[in-house]
């Protein structure tokens, strides 16, 4: 009976495993990254079993398991996933660690925190959005998209210039400044730092809420950038490298009617080779040739174009084959834009990665080399980095992080008025001028062997120099204004170098489930060198007589060095007690800056006594002039106390609060300690009330202060030996006393903030939306007023003034359509806001605000009483009641002084971000867009009064060209009223027209919208599929990508399509170099 019931049993076994074994069944797939790059090595574990398997180079796997089992996929530096083995066929994408786990965000002080739980905004841009098109610059790359965010870039020709960040506005009645950015925990100074490929997130902190813990120097936001980590338990070799061709994006739009000269067709000469005994010999083949009698003119209201023959400059000089030969008078169109050239950015990078169980590492080297559309200008950058963590136990885990830069700049980037380049083809130079011939001949010397201009006296002036030998005498055989801007690229050097360290040691030591400590010790040092020379031969071509051309050969040089150490500790305890959650930390932080500057130059228009005894030995010894070195040097030193809890409760109610205090050693020892407190609160309504369209629901609240404090030396100020002129008193240094009061009880100012939002995600998460709503106010900023001479100062620094911004910023993310080979994403910004001045010190009206005074004073940045942050102050039309502009005798405009013309800020900004993927194809695009702020433009005003804008050309409204005289139909027709109220009917001839902005410094015509359209950044991007490259490298991916490829809509009263988001000043240009558009192609390939 035993024998038959174990017989049974036996029986009964082995049906049960046949069952359990008929449920098996092999589960395939592809396990990749978050970039949809395969994955090889991931560990594939069933569940509760010994049963695995790893995916092959390809990422791909087989593994046999029943339908309610659950695959566990796990991979070093990678976020493990549990998934039912419910399909047959299941693909996985595993999210990198240094992203953090989903719904975890990096926030001040590198905390790490549950989305859900935060009681203020944060927008995080992870690696595949921010690097869409290897972009060198990170400030750029976030542009468009981060609610809030506006870019205030630099022309893509000033090579090595990232341009600035502003996060929600302005405030700050003296500052405009960057926001705070930390790398991995370390305030830096410049983001690109650290290159973008190494990049795994950027992290948006825009308001008092969300940087309170950063203290006095976050009043402006703070962004967080986190590098990617080492993973995986192979050693992983990367490979990168992109080629971009940079191309001239915009210009003003030149008129092709009329070239260089004055006073029109009345401008033709004809030599006469006998009437002057002093001509060349050389010259007798031009005889009874025309010319243009005024070739001093750089500017181009002379003669109409016809085709007709005409002595170019080129042909009276000897030595090349145009000598004594014509050229047909007609426009260049293309002339400013072919001078520049192509651009080239190159980009090679390796990264080096690996690990195993209890230590990681990165390594990573880049070279980032630019030849710029300017002629002679060069970038190259070279970039290291290093990152290292190890579990040395349990409980005690160490790292270090190292960013190292090196980067030389080599050419002339002044966007000034009167630059070489720009300061010329977009304010003075002829339409006629052939840039080919200037390239040609940028070596060509006039007779005596000085370098050949365009822009130079005529035939008459020249000869009768030339005749006069008189070596006193020679300018007249010299460039007037301006010299052949291929020869000035070649003579003017100009060389700047800065080396960057940023290194950290961090680590973190866990003394049981709750309890755990961490330090940094970091350090953030930048050296900066410069160096210029003028060479003598410029010197001897230049008139220094006439006063014209102001070059004297000499040089000077700079160096700077900044140095920032931080020392942080932290206390954090973590617990839960029943449905409550307690998570808290306390620490403090030593912050020590160090400035050192020296600048020695001499002084290239001191015509007097400069230049060198020696041409062109460049060193101080060998100056005539007596050079006075600039130095400078500062200590600061910050001791910082915080604290930080946080209380939640049943996983849907969280309440935060945050205290700091930082001791500050610019301010005065009895009051040098300032608080600036957080407090928050978040509720996932989500949790409470169910629906099944409503994924996650939260509303949240917050308030909080930040400050900002004195700059180093200004309670005790050194005693320079400088103060701005190169020869002292009387040729000898000397010392300047201060002239600025510091008030005895000044403190920092204080930005109080108050902020409202809700999150939302529907759909399965495939919708989300979040808006919020703050409300700032500043007081008390750090301002100079003007103080009675009697007491022995100029201005006191004193605490004055009240600002207010409110805005509203809004994010929706969405996922229209996805399938398994199928996934479009889009992401939408938009952010608005005012920043209104409501007291100011001492019953002032009005103060200068940053940003200063355009060339010739035509604006000044200000801040009006009750007016908006930052607006435009100057000349404008003088109206009566009813608007009507008010006309004087000669028909010109009356001038109405000091006239505010709006803010420099937009009224709104946002972004626009799709992604496309079908299969291995992905396909991302970026428009951003702006709408207000106002903005000037010099370049505008002077291409104008010069004639070489399209808007000086062009029939009248009688159908006449405007340039003929108004006798003949011609002149610009104008109507208003005179100071009478009378109204005005008339032409005026064009000439005086549009020559009468300068002498009334009238600025309003050239004030336009600040709006713009853009497509910004468009990538197309295929990943190889691993099977094509099987045993020869694990992955790779090539890409198309485009920078800045179309300016979709201006302002209409932006006539000359300025780009409004690339301007050099804040004010608007002054003399703008152009912008950039990129095409290229980027490589990817790892092993």
């Amino acid at each position: 009976m035993k024998l038959k019931f174990n017989g049974i049993l036996v029986l009964l076994l082995v049906l049960i495993a046949q069952l359990t074994f008929a449920q098996e069944r092999a589960v395939t797939g592809t396990v990749s990254d978050n970039a949809g790059m395969p994955l090889p090595g991931v560990s594939v574990l069933v569940k509760g079993t010994k049963s695995g398997t790893q995916t092959d180079f390809d990422g791909k796997y087989t593994i046999k398991a029943a339908p309610n089992q659950v695959l566990i996929f796990s991979y070093i530096g990678m976020k493990s996933q549990e998934i039912a083995a419910s399909n047959t066929n299941l693909n996985v994408k595993l999210k990198d660690a240094s992203v953090e786990l989903e719904g975890v965000v990096v926030t001040a002080l590198g905390v790490k925190k549950a989305e859900k739980s935060l009681t203020y905004t944060s927008q995080t841009v992870k690696a595949k959005e921010l690097n869409i098109t290897q972009d060198a610059n990170i400030k750029t790359a976030i542009a468009g998209k981060v609610a809030g965010v506006q870019i205030v870039g630099q022309s893509g020709a000033k090579l090595g210039s990232a341009g600035k960040i502003r996060l929600r506005g302005a405030i700050s009645l003296t500052s405009d400044s960057d926001p705070l950015y930390i790398v991995d925990g370390v305030p830096v100074s410049d983001p690109n730092v650290i290159d973008m490929e190494n990049v795994a997130s950027v992290n948006v902190l825009k308001g008092p809420n969300a940087t309170a813990l950063y203290g006095q120097r976050a009043d402006a936001g703070v962004i967080i950038i986190t590098s990617k980590s080492g993973k995986g338990k192979k050693l992983d070799i990367s490979l990168i490298s992109s080629t971009t061709f940079d191309k001239v994006s915009y210009l003003p739009n030149y008129q092709n009617e009329y070239g260089q000269g004055y006073s029109g067709n009345d401008e033709w000469n004809t030599l006469d080779f006998a009437s002057n005994p002093n001509y060349p010999a050389g010259w007798s083949s031009l005889d009874g040739k025309k010319y243009v009698g005024t070739p001093d003119a750089d500017a181009s209201w002379g003669p109409k174009f016809d085709g007709s023959e005409y002595i170019p400059w080129y042909a009276w000089q000897p030595g090349t084959k145009y000598f004594g030969k014509t050229a047909k008078w007609e426009a260049q169109k293309n002339n400013i834009k072919d001078f520049y050239d192509t651009g080239v950015t190159q980009k090679q990078g390796v990264t080096i990665s690996g690990g195993n169980d209890t230590f990681t590492s990165r390594f990573s080297y880049t070279n980032l080399r630019q030849n710029g559309i300017i002629p002679n200008s060069d970038l190259n950058k070279h970039l290291l980095s290093l990152r290292l963590d190890a579990n040395l136990t349990d409980k005690f885990t160490i790292g270090s992080t190292i960013n190292y830069t090196t980067q030389k700049t080599l050419g002339d980037f002044n966007d000034d008025y009167s630059n070489q380049t720009s300061g010329s083809f977009n304010s003075w130079f002829g339409r006629d001028l052939d840039v080919n011939k200037l390239r040609e001949l940028r070596n060509l010397r006039t007779d005596n062997g000085y370098s050949a201009s365009w822009n130079w006296s005529g035939p008459e002036v020249y000869a009768n120099s030339l005749a006069g030998n008189d070596p006193s005498d020679q300018g007249g055989q010299k460039p007037v204004f301006w010299f052949n801007p291929y020869y000035w690229l070649d003579q003017y050097k100009n060389e700047n170098s800065r080396n960057q360290l940023v290194a950290d040691i961090h680590g973190d030591y866990k003394f049981d489930s709750h309890w755990s400590a961490n330090f940094m010790v970091s350090r953030n040092q930048t050296e900066n060198r410069g160096f210029w020379k003028l060479p003598f031969d410029v010197q001897y071509s230049s008139d220094l007589d006439a006063g014209n051309m102001k070059n004297i050969n000499s040089f000077g040089r700079s160096s700077s060095t900044i140095i920032e150490d931080n020392y942080t500790t932290m206390l954090n305890y973590k617990n839960t007690f029943g449905k409550f959650e307690v998570d808290a930390l306390a620490g403090g932080q030593i912050r020590r800056n160090s400035f050192a500057s020296w600048d020695a130059s001499m002084d290239p228009e001191n015509i007097t006594s400069g230049g060198l005894l020696i041409p062109d030995v460049f060193i101080y010894s060998n100056s005539k002039e007596q050079v006075v070195p600039n130095t400078q040097y500062t200590q600061k030193q910050v001791n910082s106390m915080f604290a930080k809890a946080s209380l939640g409760y049943g996983g849907y109610a969280y309440l935060d609060a945050s205290i700091r205090k930082d001791y500050s050693s610019a301010l005065f020892n009895n009051a040098n300690g300032y608080i600036y407190p957080s407090l928050g609160g978040s509720f996932i309504f989500s949790e409470v009330t169910k629906y099944d369209w409503l994924s996650f629901g939260k509303l949240r609240f917050g308030w909080a202060q930040v400050g900002s404090d004195l700059g180093a030396n200004l309670i005790n100020p050194a005693f320079p030996t400088y103060n701005g002129s190169y020869n002292g008193y009387n040729g000898k240094p000397i010392m300047y006393t201060q002239s600025q009061l510091v008030d005895d009880k000044i403190k920092p100012a204080i930005n109080s903030s108050t902020e409202f939002g809700a999150d939302f995600k529907f759909l399965k998460n495939r919708l989300g939306f979040s808006a919020t709503y703050y409300n700032e106010t500043r007081k008390d900023d750090i301002i100079p007023i003007s103080v009675s001479a009697g007491s022995g100062y100029s201005s006191k620094l004193t605490n004055a003034g009240k600002s207010v911004r409110k805005g509203v910023e809004l994010v929706l993310n969405a996922t229209p359509f996805k399938t398994n080979d199928f996934d479009w994403t889009v992401a939408i910004n938009f952010a608005k806001n005012k920043t209104t001045i409501e007291e100011l010190p001492d019953g002032l009206q009005s103060i200068n605000a940053p940003g200063g005074s355009s060339a010739f004073t035509f604006v000044t940045v200000t801040h009006q009483l009750n007016g908006e942050w930052g607006q435009l102050r100057g000349a404008g039309y003088a109206t009566d009641a009813n608007n009507n502009k008010i006309i004087d005798a000669n028909g010109l405009y009356v001038v109405e002084q000091n006239k505010y013309l709006g803010s420099v800020l937009p009224e709104f900004t946002g972004g626009f971000l799709n992604t496309i993927s079908y299969k291995n194809l992905s396909l991302t695009a970026l428009i951003d867009f702006q709408k207000g702020g106002k903005f000037f433009s010099l370049s505008e005003m002077w291409g104008t009064n010069s004639g070489l804008l399209d808007n000086t050309v062009g029939p009248n409204d009688l159908g006449n060209p405007r340039r003929d005289a108004v006798a003949d139909g011609g002149g610009v027709h104008v109507v208003g009223v005179n100071q009478s109220g009378a109204n005005v009917d008339t032409y005026v001839e064009a000439y005086d027209y549009y020559n009468q902005w300068y002498a009334n410094r009238l600025a309003e015509p050239f004030v336009h919208d600040a709006s713009y359209i853009k497509l910004r950044d468009v990538s197309l991007t295929y990943s190889i599929p691993g099977k094509w490259v099987k045993n020869v490298f694990d992955s790779a991916s090539v890409g198309i990508v485009g920078r800045n490829l179309w300016l979709i809509s201006v302002s209409k009263d932006n006539k000359h399509n300025w780009d409004p988001s690339e301007m050099s000043k804040t004010f608007g240009e002054d003399g703008q170099l152009p912008g950039t558009k990129s095409y290229g192609v980027n490589l990817k390939v790892t092993f």
